[in-house]
């Protein structure tokens, strides 16, 4: 991953929950002081909540990054369930929406893929995108913090969560393609979809250049 830049780094500790809990916090020593409930020491106190604040909120929510592709169809299906359940409370109703079809063309092309034996350029690209590219491109985006993903333009002026969105969407419908190719056997139009996904979920972070 390139090295991020100072202006960067500093918008994502100014916008992360640390930051923000620890501000809040901190403010309650002044009120504690024009209050009279304390007097010498405000400062140090002061300080002492902003530190305990950003203590609290520091973590960001963590989000499986990668599955394991020894796994069963149903067991990765599992894993993937639970990746997608994380990521929910963080994404928009749009994108919710396109992460359920996600799942449920997933849950019924890969089954027919392994089951097959056939397409095997295609089954690569679907559990590609089932084990690294979607876990990891979630994980990504929940790793930042709130605030970022929505008021930074991090990419040709989108926001983070402008740019999920549209990948969201893309990788519905490609997959809706996938699914509708498999039933019709259209090896053309599988390599095509499998080689437009590779490209799109090549780089999965927001930040990367």
């Amino acid at each position: 991953m390139p090295e991020r830049s100072l202006k960067l780094r500093a918008l994502l500790f100014l916008n992360g929950n640390g930051n923000i809990l620890g501000c809040a916090l901190a403010l309650l020593g002044p009120a504690l002081l024009f209050a009279g409930v304390i007097d010498t020491g405000w400062l140090l106190i002061t300080v002492g909540l902003y530190v305990a604040g950003w203590l609290l909120g520091r973590r960001a929510p963590e989000l499986e990054r990668r599955i394991e592709d020894s796994l069963s169809v149903e067991q990765t299906l599992e894993r993937l369930d639970r990746v997608v359940a994380q990521a929910q409370p963080h994404l928009t109703e749009d994108m919710r929406k396109s992460l359920d079809n996600v799942r449920g063309s997933v849950g019924e092309v890969l089954p027919r893929l392994v089951g097959t034996g056939s397409h095997g350029d295609d089954l690569f690209t679907v559990r590609e995108t089932v084990l690294r590219y979607l876990p990891e491109t979630l994980a990504n985006y929940v790793a930042l913090p709130p605030a970022f993903r929505i008021t930074h333009a991090v990419k040709d002026g989108k926001t983070a969560r402008q740019l999920l969105g549209e990948q969201l969407g893309l990788l519905d419908a490609k997959l809706r393609e996938i699914v509708a190719n498999v039933a019709s056997s259209d090896a053309a139009a599988l390599v095509a979809n499998g080689q437009f996904l590779e490209r799109k979920f090549r780089q999965p972070d927001f930040l990367a250049g």
